[in-house]
Formats: C-alpha cells, structure tokens, sequence
C-alpha cells in the first residue's frame, strides 16, 4: 500500500521521518465512583487558596436547616412512629456525629461541595427508592435492606475518601436529613 498525498490531505498512511508512536491515554475515575468528588478530592489535596469561606453554601444551608412544611416531627418521633425505636440511641449517635464532621470542615468550600453532593444522592435514592417501599407498606426488612444498599452504592461511589467517612458515617448524614425534616420512615 502506498501513501498518497494530495495538497495538505494524506490517505493511506502519515507523512512522518522516523519512527512513530501514537499514544491514547484515557482517564477514568474507578467504576462506580463519582467523577466530580474525586475532582473535588484533587482540590482538598492541592489545597486550593480560594476554598476557605467563612459561612456554608446555600445547598448545605438548605440541608442543615428543618424543613417545617415538609414534616416537623423529629428524628425520634420519626422512628418510634415507623416501628424504629430500636434504632433510636445509634441513629442519634450518628446522627450527632455527621453534624460534627460538616461542622469541622465548614471553612473549606470543597469539603461543603462534597458534603452537598452525598446528601443530595442519599435524599434522592431515599425519595425514589425507599419512600415508594414505604408507601407500598413493604415490610420493614425490605426498606432496609434498600437503604443498606443505597449506602453501600454511595461508599463505593466515593473512591478515594479523603473525607474518610465510614459506612456508618453515611448512615448517620441519611439521619441527619430525617431529623432535620428532609426525609421520613413511615406513610406519608
């Protein structure tokens, strides 16, 4: 086969003096993980100058203030209503830990985006997969066992972890959304 050359177009071939090697390289974040936290993860690492800020975006705001129209009851009236009580001390441990772990990170805009973006995956799978169970009066093993695998899909999802929040600490944040009146366990 022989190169043919016709003004600026080459077929059948390059136009090269000496050896040629080309090199594709592609990046992917791991399966499963979220592109955009593991973004937001080099940013943490780089240590961005402009990342510190002295209040919490408006989506973490949004997160971290109670929602009355939605549902005013606390988390413990929450889960003694949906036959939850036995989950009550942990789920207030928890619950009282995720609010720590945003509080000391809530001078890094980064850490706020990640924070936002876990909460906002958490109240969307609880909105689309758990509450139907829910309203379909699926017994309890059933939604738990979604939630479960909701929160094992986020850890996954979370690749390198430079937050280094646990499985249980993802529980904790689906917590503290329901006792700040996001998200609840029983019939609406």
């Amino acid at each position: 086969m022989s190169i043919e050359q016709s003004g600026n177009s080459v077929a059948n071939g390059s136009i090269i003096a000496g050896n040629q090697t080309n090199q594709i390289i592609h990046q992917y974040a791991a399966k499963g993980t979220n592109r955009e936290i593991q973004d937001l993860y080099e940013r943490l690492k780089r240590g961005d100058a402009g990342d510190s800020s002295s209040e919490f975006c408006a989506e973490l705001e949004h997160y971290m203030s109670l929602q009355p129209e939605i549902d005013v009851r606390g988390l413990d009236a929450k889960l003694i209503e949906s036959n939850r009580k036995d989950l009550l001390f942990l789920a207030k441990q928890m619950k009282e830990k995720a609010t720590k772990a945003i509080m000391r990170r809530q001078t890094s805009r980064t850490a706020q985006r990640i924070f936002v973006i876990i909460l906002d995956q958490i109240h969307y799978d609880f909105i689309m997969k758990v509450t139907p169970l829910i309203e379909a009066d699926s017994p309890r093993i059933i939604v738990d066992e979604k939630i479960s695998s909701i929160i094992d899909e986020l850890y996954t999802s979370l690749g390198e972890n430079l937050l280094e929040l646990t499985v249980k600490d993802l529980l904790g944040l689906l917590f503290f959304l329901g006792g700040n009146c996001h998200i609840r366990w029983d019939k609406c």
